[in-house]
């Protein structure tokens, strides 16, 4: 000890691990510590993993305390089939208590050398981070090769906020060759946008605009989505009385894109309702009006406007016994009534609207359109039950299940373009289920099934279970007609007490083929864990297959080096 701020150490070492028998060290010639700044110096530095040296430095500095600190941060790795060794060394820029920056050069042995940064602030009232990555002069394309992200959030007043996501890439091959999962390369578009909110005891309010970038060159520009500049939403949702509550949802839109027609859109859709309410059951009436109007460019007709009563009423029972001393059951029937007349909508542009996918939740649902550019005519009835167990000390369900179908008492004339009118009398058969099978084990399961043609519409199901003994699992099923039929399946399994298999496979029975298989060992001691996983995977819509193999070494109390494809749980 110097004096009270200084101290200096000879032939130093640090570990996490049994100091009489350390797997790994952090050894040091000398090292001197400033107490006062709370930031050491070690020289002539090593650290060895046992006893194997993994590299060297004449001279670093760390911090004394949890403060943050400049300098380098650990190593990534991997490597692939299609780029080789790919190898990111991170460096932490510590600018000031609310600014820091990272800047992380990363080598692909096939492609180049890219650098990514990334910028971080933070103020009373406003936060931001900014990301740049760019590789110039990328080996197999011979092009520059670039991805930026600004997240950025602001607090105006006390009711009021500002937000903004703005993203924007190089190329509609970049997330495919530099991006980080399957998630990333099959994004068809990335999405910018900016808001202005408000809020009160019983209104929001916005203005922002989205606007797209597309990176699935199969998408033609006819089809391309529409960029909204500007976006305005208002919203009331008052309560009258105990009984009565209004609502209205506003939303005024200008769409525009370089092909087709483009224009503006306002669209009001109000409510009064009436609803009773007891521990028992429920009963709600409502009666509404949507009011569309529209003002278009490139199109024969420029004004056009659709006005539709929206009428229904929602009520249901809850039955309940005590199934034993612990549980209970309940027993909760409801019925849902829709009428929206029928209204001519096929001279109406399609902007943003979509079927709903279907499921228990578009049961009682006021519209099978997402968008404001149709609006469903109805005539029909939902018929549904649920049943519920529910564990009486803690209030959790142990089990559930939901039936419901929808009876329709006239032809569906409303639909989108191309498709025809639905004269089916009845919808599909929808049933959801959840079973809480043990403290750690759960069962998830649901079905469609069309009684028009006697087949299963869509299926999935899903069981995840673990152990005291660090077992994970999870098997899931996934099936639509036509279109999907695959089973997901993801485990941890100890061999040993610290030694454990993880893998995971994703297997398509519609193609008949693995689309992603993952196997690896992890071992985890007292002071350090290993991971060394391979990894195989369809990389693009043309069913390339890539490998790649990835390896972490996680030290206990200093750092990791390497890097995991991603978390299985």
């Amino acid at each position: 000890l110097v004096n009270e701020q200084l101290a200096r150490l000879s032939d130093f070492d640090f570990t996490t691990c049994d100091p009489n028998n350390p797997d790994w060290q952090l050894i040091a010639r000398d090292v001197e510590l400033d107490l006062e700044k709370s930031v050491g110096v070690a020289r002539g530095a090593r650290l060895e993993f046992k006893g194997v040296p993994l590299f060297y430095l004449p001279w670093f500095s760390f911090p004394l305390s949890d403060e943050r600190k400049s300098g380098f941060l650990y190593p990534s790795f991997g490597v692939s089939s299609s780029d080789g060794l790919d190898l990111s060394i991170p460096w932490y820029w510590n600018i000031a208590p609310n600014y820091d920056a990272t800047l992380t050069p990363r080598w692909i042995q096939d492609r180049g050398v890219m650098l990514g940064t990334e910028f971080r602030f933070l103020t009373p009232s406003q936060s931001g981070q900014f990301e740049l990555s760019a590789l110039p002069g990328d080996k197999k394309t011979d092009t520059t090769r670039y991805y930026g992200q600004l997240n950025y959030r602001a607090r105006l007043r006390d009711n009021w906020s500002a937000r903004a996501r703005l993203r924007r890439v190089s190329d509609a091959q970049y997330f495919l060759d530099l991006g980080g999962g399957l998630s990333a390369t099959a994004t068809p578009y990335t999405r910018s946008q900016a808001i202005i909110r408000g809020k009160g005891d019983f209104w929001t309010a916005s203005v922002g605009a989205d606007f797209f970038q597309v990176l699935d060159d199969r998408i033609a520009p006819r089809n391309e989505p529409y960029r909204r500049l500007p976006r305005i939403l208002a919203e009331l949702n008052y309560p009258i009385n105990d009984l009565l509550q209004f609502t209205t949802d506003n939303e005024l839109v200008y769409f525009d894109r370089d092909e087709g027609i483009t224009g503006g859109r306002l669209d009001s859709n109000s409510q009064l309702e009436a609803g009773y309410v007891r521990p028992w059951g429920f009963l709600k009436a409502g009666a509404g009006l949507r009011t569309t109007h529209y003002a278009l460019d490139n199109a024969p007709v420029k004004s056009i406007s659709r006005t539709t009563p929206i009428l229904s009423l929602d009520g249901g029972l809850i039955f309940e016994r005590q199934a034993d001393e612990n549980t209970t059951h309940t027993l909760e029937p409801r019925i849902y009534y829709l009428y929206v007349p029928e209204k001519d909508q096929s001279n109406l542009p399609i902007f943003d609207t979509g079927s709903l996918t279907f499921g228990f939740a578009q049961l009682f649902s006021p519209n099978r359109f997402s968008g404001a550019d149709r609006q469903g005519d109805a005539n029909q009835a939902t018929l549904a039950v649920t049943s519920r167990m529910f564990d009486n000390q803690t209030g959790q369900s142990k089990f559930d299940i939901s039936v419901g179908q929808i009876i329709y008492l006239k032809d569906r004339t409303v639909q989108l373009p191309g498709r025809d009118i639905d004269q089916s009398n009845q919808s599909e058969f929808v049933l959801e289920t959840n079973w809480s099978v043990a403290k750690s084990t759960a069962l998830k399961a649901g079905l469609q099934w069309d009684p028009d043609s006697d087949e299963l519409s869509v299926g999935y199901a899903s069981l995840r279970f673990g152990s005291d003994r660090g077992l994970q699992g999870a098997v899931m099923y996934r099936y639509r007609r036509d279109l999907l039929d695959q089973i997901d399946a993801r485990l941890r399994y100890p061999l040993t007490a610290n030694l454990n298999f993880i893998g995971r496979g994703v297997y398509s029975l519609k193609d008949n083929e693995s689309l992603e298989l993952l196997a690896g060992i992890e071992y985890e001691s007292c002071c350090w864990a290993v991971r060394l996983t391979a990894r195989e995977y369809i990389r693009d819509r043309e069913v390339t297959k890539q490998t790649a193999v990835f390896l972490e070494l996680h030290l206990k109390g200093l750092g990791s080096l390497g890097r995991q494809p991603y978390p299985l749980f």
